[in-house]
């Protein structure tokens, strides 16, 4: 998973100020080919995705009328200008680590506006609506669209785009089993770093949890949860799920991509004319990764340490109180000796 951010809202600019050069990014990578990277380099940009991923989990990158909806009985649309309204024309149906970031860039190329992981953190009050049954499926698919979105890669299933003719899926999928599996478990521990402290206190983090379990537990494994981890499991699911997904949608609203084919398949699927002189891109590699993931996990450390370091301090101050308490009752029993009668 990759938690970019956009801008710092009002609210937070104050905030922007005390975090070291905040970064505030256009939400998806700069480099089109980050696979022709070293590894030392893609690792540190990844450390820096990690530190927008934080930003983006406190909840940094909220608009306010998102805070103001989360904070309310009541649910606000927020719908953008009239000639900005849309709605979802395409749903990106692969599991997590097939491409599908490479894929999302690749539409915003094309003139998308996608629905992905930097948005899932900006958009929390749909996921907590939703969680809280104020809207079914299709209401929520509306609000994207007049929330200005007509493609998503993080709210729609395939049955849902089965049942709908005017939405063409598409199905990211990698070389073959095995090489998704080495790649998935490299992004699986993001589950349970954001259930460690001190990202499982996080307001965004508490509101997005239900569908962050269900997208690195629940729909990796069939529901197989305690699992997650295991290869074979993940593997057996992985065929299963493609297998589900070209046979509950009619062949000519589904594509199945490999990012490796490149621009043709994608562009004569949507009607779209191939991009002149701009490269298919290749990004999210499994360096960069690890280098969010490092950044992360790094934060748990910290926390940790700090706490010990927190108890420690109040046990000296503890202990020196109550030797200072101790002298203070010695000395004055020996300014005021009891009377001998």
């Amino acid at each position: 998973m990759m938690l970019f951010a956009r801008r710092p809202t009002n609210s937070t600019f104050m905030l922007s100020a005390l975090i070291f050069a905040a970064p505030s990014s256009d939400a998806r990578p700069s480099i089109l080919e980050e696979q022709h990277l070293g590894y030392y380099r893609s690792f540190v940009e990844g450390s820096y995705v990690g530190l927008q991923s934080l930003l983006a989990l406190i909840g940094f990158y909220e608009e306010d009328n998102v805070k103001r909806n989360l904070h309310s009985e009541s649910f606000n649309v927020n719908a953008k200008e009239k000639d900005s309204q849309t709605e979802i024309k395409v749903a990106g149906l692969g599991l997590g680590r097939t491409g599908s970031t490479s894929l999302v860039m690749a539409l915003e190329i094309l003139g998308y506006v996608v629905m992905h992981d930097d948005e899932q953190t900006e958009e929390t009050d749909l996921y907590a609506a939703y969680e809280d049954d104020m809207f079914d499926d299709d209401r929520l698919h509306e609000i994207l669209g007049l929330r200005g979105y007509n493609a998503t890669f993080k709210t729609a299933d395939y049955e849902w785009v089965a049942e709908h003719a005017e939405v063409k899926g598409i199905l990211t999928v990698r070389d073959d089993p095995d090489t998704y599996v080495d790649s998935w478990l490299v992004a699986a521990p993001f589950i349970d770093i954001v259930q460690r402290a001190p990202f499982k206190w996080m307001p965004t983090v508490r509101e997005l949890m239900p569908e962050l379990r269900a997208e690195y537990i629940d729909e990796t494994t069939g529901g197989d949860v305690e699992k997650y981890l295991d290869r074979d499991v993940l593997r057996e699911y992985y065929t299963k799920y493609t297998k589900e997904v070209q046979d509950s949608i009619p062949p000519e609203r589904l594509l199945t991509f490999n990012v490796k084919q490149g621009w043709g398949p994608l562009c004569e699927y949507l009607g779209h004319p191939v991009p002149e002189g701009i490269p298919f891109p290749h990004v999210h590699t499994r360096a960069k990764l690890e280098g969010e993931m490092f950044f992360l996990q790094m934060i748990t450390w910290v926390w940790k340490l700090f706490e010990v370091i927190s108890f420690a301090s109040i046990l000296a101050v503890t202990v020196k109180a109550k030797v200072l308490i101790t002298k203070t009752k010695r000395a004055s029993s020996q300014n005021h000796p009891k009377k001998l009668e």
